[in-house]
């Protein structure tokens, strides 16, 4: 049986939820590193404002294949020099202390190791982390309440399928606007909106 503390209402009600928590331009900035390192390959200046799809590689003009070279080639330096949101590591400190987290990723597990001690070496809390593409499947089986996440392919995904989602706001994703998607322009509003899918979900 699980007993409220005193503290739990800060983030929902008296039962814990699973959050599944995505990485990359959800946790942390991965647009300014893959930047850094697509430009540094490329020898193009590209900044933030010009990513508009989040497909990143195709502002360049890659193919899969000259983009899985450039990404297997700076992939560890692109994910290790990436840097958390404002409050991020915070409020899933907080989170952990009360919910379930799973950290569900569509990284390859190639970069499982610099993922790992990414999270140590930023002090984020977790219960569990997984490496897929396929996030539905993933959170069907183990029985995820709601995803964080900033794909709109995801987003458009779950709530196809009356998932609900936290979609962290991107230029990429501004078109997704359904029901059951929440939007989060920050990790404050990542805890505002979880305390109140609690009650919904709950």
């Amino acid at each position: 049986m699980h007993v409220a503390s005193c503290n739990e209402s800060e983030i929902g009600g008296s039962y814990p939820l699973h959050i599944g928590v995505d990485l990359d331009n959800t946790v942390l900035d991965a647009t300014s590193s893959y930047l850094f390192y697509y430009n540094k390959a490329s020898g193009k200046s590209f900044v933030s404002e010009d990513v508009q799809d989040f497909y990143l590689y195709r502002l360049y003009g890659w193919d899969q294949t000259e983009r899985e070279k450039v990404y297997h080639t700076y992939g560890h330096d692109i994910h290790w020099h990436s840097r958390p949101f404002p409050m991020a590591v915070e409020v899933l400190r907080e989170l952990f202390i009360h919910h379930e987290i799973s950290i569900i990723t569509a990284r390859p597990s190639l970069f499982r190791d610099v993922t790992v001690k990414w999270l140590d070496y930023h002090g984020i809390t977790y219960h569990r982390i997984v490496f897929t593409e396929n996030k539905r499947h993933e959170c069907i089986s183990s029985n995820v309440d709601v995803l964080i996440d900033d794909a709109p392919h995801y987003a458009a995904e779950f709530a196809h399928h009356n998932m609900p989602v936290i979609l962290f706001d991107q230029p990429y994703n501004s078109s997704v606007n359904t029901k059951l998607v929440n939007r989060a322009a920050n990790w404050l509003d990542v805890k505002r909106i979880l305390s109140e899918l609690d009650s919904a979900i709950r």
